[in-house]
């Protein structure tokens, strides 16, 4: 197609993709902001719910922000497969560090000044493994540090990431019986009890969709004209989530 150049010509910051990131993160704020404020008030208006919960909390936050990472790892100057996954391990663990500060230094202070020991509950440390974004995108990297190593062509990132996403959807949930093995595998499919928001299994075909989608904008002529498609992604993304 002549929309496409043989060479790289889209280098550098792109406005859209930053716009875009920064959406996500204010979306993402507004959900988690609604979902506290229910806790404390059933009453607000169903449009209300619906507008932040499900339409700008939900389909433009999260999945926002995991297709501009893999968009990101395209322009990266640090894309080898190696750096990828030092990258992954890094933030995996910064995500434990975060958890500290979210759920046990708050249950401490909440508990010995107030002696409300429940109001941030640690549920015998394994909300220190909790799964939330920051994990996802930490086992992302490494995953794709992984498949980078081997040089999988996109069709073959494209069918690992749909099988991973139905494996994990008819998965999510599992018990497997014993505390630790729901949480080991919370990271993945999200097994019963183990605290995980965002499974890799489940989201990682969103960072896959940045990384191809990447490829093609980093090398589109004309983006006026390439941005022209977009019911075509509308329409794929709808089709695959019914």
């Amino acid at each position: 197609m002549d929309l496409f150049s043989e060479e790289k010509v889209n280098t550098g910051r792109q406005v859209e993709l930053d716009i875009a990131k920064g959406l996500s993160i204010i979306f993402m704020i507004f959900l988690h902001t609604l979902m506290v404020v229910k806790g404390f008030n059933n009453s607000l208006s169903y449009d209300y719910n619906f507008v932040f919960g499900n339409v700008l909390g939900r389909p433009c936050a999260a999945p926002v922000f995991m297709f501009c990472m893999g968009v990101g790892i395209v322009y990266s100057r640090h894309s080898q497969w190696n750096t990828m996954m030092r990258r992954g391990v890094i933030l995996y663990l910064l995500c434990l560090l975060v958890n500290v500060f979210e759920f046990f230094i708050p249950n401490f202070i909440c508990g010995a000044l107030l002696g409300r020991w429940c109001v941030f509950p640690t549920d015998d440390g394994l909300l220190l493994f909790c799964v939330d974004i920051f994990a996802f995108a930490g086992l992302a990297f490494v995953l794709m540090g992984v498949l980078n190593k081997f040089k999988l062509s996109n069709k073959w990132m494209i069918v690992i990431a749909v099988v991973m996403s139905l494996i994990g959807t008819f998965t999510r949930g599992f018990d497997f019986g014993l505390p630790i093995s729901n949480l080991f595998f919370a990271d993945f499919i999200g097994s019963a009890g183990g605290f995980g928001a965002f499974p890799l299994f489940i989201w990682f075909i969103f960072p896959v969709a940045g990384f191809v989608w990447g490829q093609y904008f980093i090398r589109a002529k004309d983006k006026k004209k390439f941005f022209k498609f977009w019911p075509i992604y509308i329409i794929v993304a709808f089709v695959y989530f019914m």
